[in-house]
């Protein structure tokens, strides 16, 4: 936790798309930096006249005053504010003046919520606002996160995290989406040496093939189209500390080798760069796949899984502890409700929770709580509305068949989030759980598709009763 407001991070988000802001401000929230908005150049100066920011996130085309306008004024009057500019492949020219103009760095669409906060941190750390020790996933200055364990299985976890956090030892997690991996790994991270050091987060499956090395290795100038700087990877990022990989079986094999030759000698190469960089980094490792089995199949390097093998820990689904469910619901509760709103866990409740399989696991739970206390009254959790939802989500995800054989993968995703934002009658948050994406991942597809056009026109044609 922050002992002051002067320590936290305020980031300002400059674009014209409302849905835009809202996917920002959402994730830069979860991140626990404080945020702003404004739709506009003009809008952002009004902003700047009355708020201490630290960071800029702005589109380049804007009305008004875009992108460019704003960072000249800010350059001028804010000289210590870094600006980060966000533009288009078909815009390297446009990225290149910003660049030129001070901008701290850039982001080409299109883009993952990974690479913005890795932005966010990188001109953090070169500018030295607060310090990078602050900002890197704010682990160096937390307390190790809250394990609910009343089941042996899980006393068992936490006695294995105990064993191996203070080695080096290479570790993988394994288990099911949901089932708290990130929650271990960071765990072992602030139980070993590496603690004050930085923990990175790179989650391997929201990036693809295309920006995964850069991303890992970082690239040098030059590189590749549009990379008109050079850019440190988050390797570089998490030297003397620890580099977590989510989903790590999602790797492409043309990077694995790579990966592998770091794990064995902790040296690489950026892309494009023939300077052998050395690194001090400890690799934690996630997936919910059987890399076993991939490795079998070769769609993943036999080597590198026995690699990664080293130590693994197992994270057991929620429906095979059971005695953690109330515990868990209680910490949750505890959480998400304010002092002055007393609110408790009824027998009922308890019986509604028990009797679900939880296939969302630990995360499952932690929204399903959160959202009952928006809907309780005073004294009781209301959890009747949200396994009411439940019961209409596959009617409203409802079975999908693919009637045209000559369709486009992308006609097909745009044809089943139509259909499942209809049927919830553009409902963001259902429709977002019902597709198993997150909120900012549907704003971004109905960006892409052109959706939103059809909003209001689904509002009045369709009728859903909640």
């Amino acid at each position: 936790m922050r002992t002051s407001e002067s320590d936290e991070i305020s980031i300002l988000i400059v674009d014209d798309d409302e849905y835009i802001l809202d996917s920002f401000s959402q994730l830069i929230a979860l991140k626990g930096y404080i945020s702003y908005t404004a739709l506009n150049g003009k809008k952002a100066l009004d902003i700047l006249s009355k708020k201490k920011v630290d960071v800029i996130l702005t589109d380049m085309k804007m009305p008004e005053m875009d992108g460019m306008a704003l960072l000249k004024t800010v350059k001028s009057k804010y000289p210590d504010i870094n600006v980060i500019i966000i533009t288009g492949y078909g815009a390297i020219d446009d990225a290149v003046g910003a660049m030129k103009q001070g901008a701290s760095d850039y982001i080409l669409k299109p883009f993952s919520p990974d690479e913005i906060i890795l932005k966010v941190i990188d001109v953090c750390k070169k500018k030295r606002i607060g310090t990078g020790k602050k900002v890197i996933e704010k682990t160096q200055r937390e307390s190790p996160p809250v394990v609910i364990a009343e089941t042996e299985v899980m006393k068992e976890v936490l006695k294995e995290v105990s064993i191996i956090s203070p080695t080096n030892a290479t570790v993988l997690i394994t288990g099911e989406t949901g089932a708290g991996k990130d929650v271990i790994a960071r765990l072992i991270h602030l139980q070993s040496k590496r603690k004050n050091q930085p923990f990175i987060r790179m989650n391997c499956v929201e990036l693809n093939e295309g920006v995964i090395e850069s991303e890992l290795f970082g690239h040098e100038k030059g590189s590749f189209t549009g990379a008109i700087a050079k850019k440190k990877g988050r390797l570089e990022l998490a030297d003397n500390g620890t580099l977590f990989l989510d989903e790590v079986g999602d790797i492409p094999l043309s990077t694995q080798k790579k990966l592998l030759r770091v794990l064995e000698q902790q040296e690489f190469e950026r892309v494009g760069g023939t300077e052998t960089i050395n690194i001090d980094v400890r690799v934690i490792a996630a997936t919910n796949k059987n890399l076993s089995r991939l490795a079998k199949k070769k769609e993943f390097r036999r080597d590198l899984f026995y690699r990664l093998n080293t130590v693994i820990i197992n994270i057991p689904p929620l429906r095979e502890r059971e005695g953690d469910i109330i515990p868990l619901a209680e910490h949750f509760l505890k959480r998400f409700t304010s002092d002055d709103k007393k609110i408790k866990l009824t027998k009922r409740v308890k019986d509604m929770l028990l009797s679900y399989d939880w296939p969302g696991n630990v995360r499952e739970l932690k929204s399903t709580i959160e959202r009952a206390i928006i809907f309780s009254k005073k004294g009781d959790v209301n959890l009747e509305k949200l396994f009411r939802e439940r019961d209409i989500m596959e009617e409203i995800g409802g079975a999908f068949t693919l009637e045209c054989p000559s369709l486009t993968l992308d006609d097909v995703e745009k044809s089943l989030l139509f259909k499942v934002l209809k049927n919830s009658r553009w409902n963001i948050q259902l429709s977002a759980r019902v597709l198993r994406i997150s909120r900012t991942t549907l704003y971004q597809k109905i960006k892409k598709y052109g959706l939103d056009s059809y909003r209001d026109e689904v509002n009045k044609s369709v009728n859903i009763n909640y």
